[in-house]
């Protein structure tokens, strides 16, 4: 039996790149298995990732892929502050008793190419395109080049998570995957069993900007007045400059308060700047319900575009501490980057270069649905993408209801679950569930440890909260 075992763990070891192996990352306490290298999706693009093999019993579960949002801000965010295997308190990285990788093997990758460490090595313009579709043709790229570095992990189920913007990744990566898992042979099929969506934007008719409006009313944060001409001038009259006038004012109302969560205060930024950034929504007329399609103005709202886009820093959150950690050259060494490169938060170049589409994600809800298993979560104090954009679009979808609006109560690793504390709410559709987060905003593995690893916990053996 004992030689057996060894057999499997000498196969498993073998089957790994070596180059990418991580020995020894500074100031890091976790010493389990990890790799970081690059995947090839072309000539000119390489994502980086960092692999982490389940904390225990690796073999037997399921591969699990992160992403960040933005567009353009790095998914080692997610690794470092939100569900990796330590993340940083106060200045140092301190073990995550609720670390993702207890559940599953954790892949994390930057994409878009350009984003993070990952690498967009060209000065022509066609190259240097890069939209939704592109993304997610680029990131099934990326997945199957690391099925050629570890090709023992191929046969794994496979669950793709992420936050804000991720929600237009993943569904269209999902999408992607399956309809290549249509042109191959069994061999090559991908096992892709679920998806896992955060705060995440889907549909642009109901997310950011339509839900924002309602959300900071519904929360006492602007008044009935605004909230009325909101919605008569923008969409019902459609008067673009009374529009304009509107969203400006209603902007700098909550210009002092955390756009990723209302309440809390804001960090690492003066006050001044706590939206910067956060509002490229308003920049396109498709951004809005439907009606304000009938609008003939190309540049509808980009009044609204920040001139202060120097960096990529994120409003209202201290980044500085991982930004300083990941920019050390025995940092960068020992994770096989390319050392010429300086580490943000979010590329606000590729971020300014990056093409959204009017179409969303939503377009693949309905061919993922009773493909795969699909989870919508939402922290419910977010403003950037409010929890009732999701339940807007989530509803318009007319899924039958499996089992009603219920609250949930978490677990903590022992086991035992906290009775006197609402966790938050879920409902049951036919193939999708939608959960919310209570007490918390955008980033919920970060704020909602607990919350966020048993919601996940119970995903991925398929059992309900």
């Amino acid at each position: 039996m004992k030689s057996t075992i060894l057999l499997l763990l000498l196969t498993t070891i073998l089957s790994q790149p070596p180059s990418d192996l991580v020995t020894d990352l500074p100031d890091y306490p976790y010493q389990n298995q990890m790799y970081s290298g690059y995947l090839t999706v072309s000539t000119t693009k390489s994502l980086h990732y960092i692999y982490h093999t389940a904390h225990q019993d690796g073999e037997h579960l399921p591969l699990l892929i992160w992403f960040n949002g933005g567009p353009y801000c790095s998914s080692l965010d997610g690794w470092a502050e939100e569900n990796g295997p330590c993340y940083i308190e106060g200045n140092k990285f301190v073990k995550n008793p609720y670390s993702w990788n207890k559940l599953a093997n954790m892949l994390y990758i930057e994409s878009p190419a350009g984003a993070g460490f990952s690498i967009l090595n060209s000065y022509i313009e066609s190259e240097l395109s890069m939209d939704d579709d592109i993304a997610a043709h680029d990131n099934l790229i990326a997945i199957i080049d690391f099925f050629n570095k570890f090709p023992s992990l191929r046969d794994k189920d496979l669950y793709i998570s992420g936050e804000s913007y991720a929600g237009i990744y993943i569904p269209m990566l999902a999408y992607e995957i399956l309809h290549y898992n249509d042109k191959v042979s069994d061999s090559h099929k991908i096992k892709l069993k679920g998806i896992l969506v955060g705060n995440g934007v889907a549909d642009w008719k109901y997310d950011t900007v339509p839900a924002m409006i309602d959300f900071i009313f519904t929360h006492h944060l602007i008044g009935f007045e605004l909230r009325k001409d909101y919605i008569k001038y923008c969409q019902k009259e459609i008067d673009e400059e009374k529009c304009n006038a509107n969203v400006l004012k209603t902007l700098g109302l909550i210009n002092n308060i955390n756009v990723y969560d209302y309440l809390q205060d804001c960090q690492g930024l003066s006050n001044s700047n706590s939206i910067r950034n956060s509002y490229y929504f308003n920049y396109a007329k498709w951004a809005f319900p439907s009606s304000l399609l009938k609008s003939k103005n190309k540049h509808f709202l980009q009044i609204i575009k920040d001139e202060n886009k120097s960096n990529g820093a994120v409003p209202c959150i201290d980044t500085s501490i991982i930004e300083n950690y990941l920019n050390r050259i025995d940092v960068k060494k020992a994770l096989h980057v390319d050392q010429s490169i300086k580490w943000e938060i979010c590329n606000m170049e590729g971020y300014n270069r990056y093409r959204k589409l009017e179409k969303g994600s939503i377009y693949a809800y309905p061919y993922l649905l009773n493909k795969i298993r699909i989870l919508i979560y939402s922290g419910d104090t977010d403003m950037a993408v409010p929890f009732n954009g999701n339940q807007a679009w989530i509803r318009n979808l007319r899924l039958p209801i499996i089992s009603e609006w219920k609250s949930w109560r978490a677990e903590d690793l022992e086991g035992n679950v906290d009775m006197e504390n609402i966790a938050g709410y879920r409902v049951i559709y036919k193939g999708l569930t939608f959960v919310t987060v209570k007490g918390t905003g955008h980033m919920v593995p970060q704020w909602k440890r607990k919350e966020a690893f048993h919601m996940v916990k119970r995903f991925l053996v398929d059992e309900d909260l």
